[in-house]
């Protein structure tokens, strides 16, 4: 965990930490100000990312500049994040590093190789940055929530369980236990009485019959006080027999040692069921904020693409759309030679490229004066890190422990899976089969089934964990590339590219919020260098997506997604086990 956070958890001034105490309103109005940064910047950016295949598919130049990026975040996201965010704090890493995203948008005026290369490295650089921030700044703030509420139902746990009346009878029973003779009041003979280890015999003890008590004792509540009584009345009966009373059995210390070590065993497994309901209470806290999170940050979709929609619709000539047998659309798509993608590929005039990008360069500065005024920083005083070469690989060095190479499967497969829809899906079946302008229309779908999947699914791991969650998730995903392979795409069959769209959405919106959030779960000590970690495999799944977008088959691609797709869930479900298992152990 950050060192913000651990202070804000805990509770404990450091000498290199020193953070501010919010309120709950306060922290849930630096979450809306995070989401609402979020979805402001990815309208803009998403908008015309969904273009790049269609829009600048001259010498490939819309893909190459998106699998550049990624690269790019790949390198920075094993370098830099930890260093910056220690440096800068959370929310100064964040509003700088939104800023990387304004040069690659503007370059969409002039679409050539001298602006997009430089910009696509710039934006690859800011964006683990961003992630990397985002994600710590999340975790933090989610924990501070989740500790503010579990202190606050504690206390009035306490509070209602401690009333007078209750506690002076607890205590009354007690002492009127250890008054009574022994006759009465013995513990099991057999167990406590006849110790031979400890060299303590008692010369009369017989085997006798064990009975309850005549004596009967008040029980108010089932706390561990009378729990610990009502196992003191087993008796044995020896109705000739006076064994003495409690003051004689002290001086062997028996009775004694027994009533002095069970109410310390009483408070350590006491203690050890509020550490497991706090850390329950943080991790589906943190599956909520991501969840929202999600929500925020993938319903971009919807709003870029209603954007892009209708802007290019202005221009569009629906009559022009053609689907015969002979057209290589959907999973048989294998290049941009495609004639009936190439026929239906429409290229918007300079004006309407000019308006669109006007009007996405104006919304990314809208989102970073947002965060810039009105989110929150964590610290009050900025942490003393120097630059070297062992924080530039805390990454590295994170990325060796067997969690993270068990998630890099499903972390690579989240990164394939929506480059496959950016570069390949809305080409290969929207643009083909139906024309450029429908791209957006049909992105609309995906963008808000991917936010109502991560807001629902953030809610549902509360409810019932994250394996069901995670399982339909992975099996969706599945359905659907399995869905992709046989279905042959047709302007006709409009309906057929929402449901197909839908299901994607389902496991994007559920997976990039829940897997990212188990992250933050995971590795709270050193959660900056693995959030960055997950990005690593993330944008190379990018990276890989779109540089080979070209030259292969769209049929071949859904198969590697789908082996994927297996190794991810079998890869999740073992850590998952593992960190249920380390649980029970603590």
């Amino acid at each position: 965990m950050s060192c913000n956070s651990q202070c804000l958890i805990d509770e404990i001034p450091t000498k290199n930490c020193s953070v501010k105490r919010f309120t709950k309103l306060r922290i849930i109005k630096n979450e809306f100000v995070i989401c609402a940064g979020v979805l402001l910047l990815f309208t803009a950016y998403d908008g015309l990312t969904m273009l790049q295949s269609t829009m600048n598919h001259e010498q490939g130049i819309g893909v190459a500049s998106q699998a550049l990026s990624y690269a790019c975040f790949c390198i920075s996201a094993v370098l830099f994040p930890k260093y910056a965010i220690k440096k800068l704090g959370s929310k100064g890493t964040f509003a700088l590093s939104m800023l990387s995203y304004l040069p690659y948008v503007a370059s969409n005026f002039y679409s050539h190789w001298i602006l997009v290369v430089p910009t696509s490295i710039v934006i690859g650089m800011g964006a683990s940055l961003l992630w990397g921030s985002q994600a710590t700044y999340l975790t933090d703030i989610a924990h501070m929530y989740a500790n503010i509420i579990f202190e606050e139902n504690k206390s009035t746990s306490s509070l209602e369980s401690s009333s007078p009346e209750t506690n002076a009878s607890n205590t009354s029973n007690l002492k009127m236990l250890m008054s009574r003779s022994l006759s009465c009041s013995s513990i099991n003979f057999r167990s406590m009485y006849k110790n031979d280890a400890n060299g303590v015999i008692l010369k009369s003890y017989t085997d006798g019959t064990l009975k309850r008590n005549s004596v009967t004792v008040a029980v108010i509540s089932k706390s561990p006080v009378d729990i610990y009584i009502s196992d003191l009345n087993l008796v044995e009966d020896y109705p000739h027999t006076d064994y003495g009373s409690f003051k004689n059995i002290e001086q062997h210390n028996i009775i004694n040692d027994y009533t002095k070590s069970l109410p310390s065993s009483m408070e350590s497994s006491t203690d050890h069921m509020k550490s497991n309901d706090r850390t329950k209470f943080i991790e589906s806290t943190t599956a909520i904020f991501f969840g929202f999170h999600g929500f925020a940050y993938l319903t971009c979709h919807i709003w870029s693409n209603l954007m892009t929609y209708f802007v290019l619709l202005s221009e569009a000539h629906r009559e022009d759309v053609t689907n015969s047998s002979s057209c290589l659309c959907g999973a048989d798509f294998c290049s941009t030679v495609s004639t009936c993608f190439e026929h239906n590929i429409e290229k918007p005039s300079d004006q309407i490229r000019f308006i669109l990008t006007g009007i996405c360069v104006c919304i990314g500065i809208a989102s970073v004066l947002l965060v810039t005024f009105f989110l929150d920083p964590l610290e009050t005083d900025k942490e003393e890190v120097s630059f070297s070469a062992d924080l530039l690989m805390a990454t590295y060095k994170i990325a060796k422990r067997k969690e993270i190479l068990l998630l890099l499967p499903a972390s690579f497969h989240i990164g394939m899976v929506q480059g496959f829809y950016t570069g390949d899906f809305t080409k290969a079946f929207i643009a083909c089969a139906w024309g450029t302008y429908h791209v957006g229309l049909v992105t609309v779908l995906y963008g808000t089934v991917c936010g109502i999947s991560s807001f629902c699914c953030g809610c549902l791991v509360k409810k019932i964990g994250r394996i069901p969650v995670f399982f339909a998730a992975y099996l969706v995903n599945v359905a659907a590339c399995l869905f992709l392979l046989f279905w042959s795409p047709s302007a006709q069959e409009p309906n057929m590219f929402f449901a197909a769209a839908g299901m994607w959405g389902v496991y994007v919106g559920a997976l990039w919020s829940q897997l990212r959030a188990f992250y933050g779960v995971l590795f709270k000590v050193d959660e900056e260098a693995a959030f960055a970690a997950f990005h690593v495999w993330y944008s190379l799944g990018f990276t890989l997506s779109f540089a080979y977008s070209n030259y292969f088959c769209t049929s071949v691609k859904i198969y590697v997604l789908i082996t994927l797709c297996i190794l991810g869930f079998t890869g999740y479900l073992i850590v998952e086990l593992l960190h249920i298992k380390n649980k029970i152990k603590k």
